[in-house]
């Protein structure tokens, strides 16, 4: 994805695009899956979250020996107020966020963006 900003304003960090980055794979996320009544309905919205993301995954992305179940986060911690979030993506989500990023930055740049300026 392209680094567009402001002139005028401060150019991010690699470090702070990572964040923005990640939390926006993790908001696509939790509103692909939504918030369902049951657990298997979670865990099929997940896998085919997954699996939509499958055809932008590299070998480089990810480990060798991915685990067939495996978490999201390796870590998640808030802060006192619990304004603040850091979080530590396991191996393969690791990997499925390169392909996010890969698959992002294809749609950019082919100029099929679906981003709304409203939401439903």
């Amino acid at each position: 994805m392209e680094n567009s900003h402001n002139s005028n304003g401060p150019v991010a960090s690699g470090d702070e695009l990572r964040r923005e980055y990640v939390m926006r794979f993790l908001a696509e996320l939790m509103q692909v899956t939504g918030m369902p009544e049951r657990q298997e309905d979670f865990q099929a919205a997940l896998q085919s979250y997954c699996d939509h993301l499958k055809p932008w995954l590299e070998p480089s992305d990810g480990p060798s020996n991915p685990r067939a179940v495996f978490s999201l986060l390796e870590h998640c911690e808030f802060d006192d107020k619990g304004e603040q979030i850091s979080v530590v993506l396991s191996p393969e989500a690791e990997a499925l966020f390169r392909a996010w990023l890969r698959r992002n930055k294809i749609l950019h740049d082919g100029g099929f963006n679906t981003a709304h300026a409203w939401s439903n």
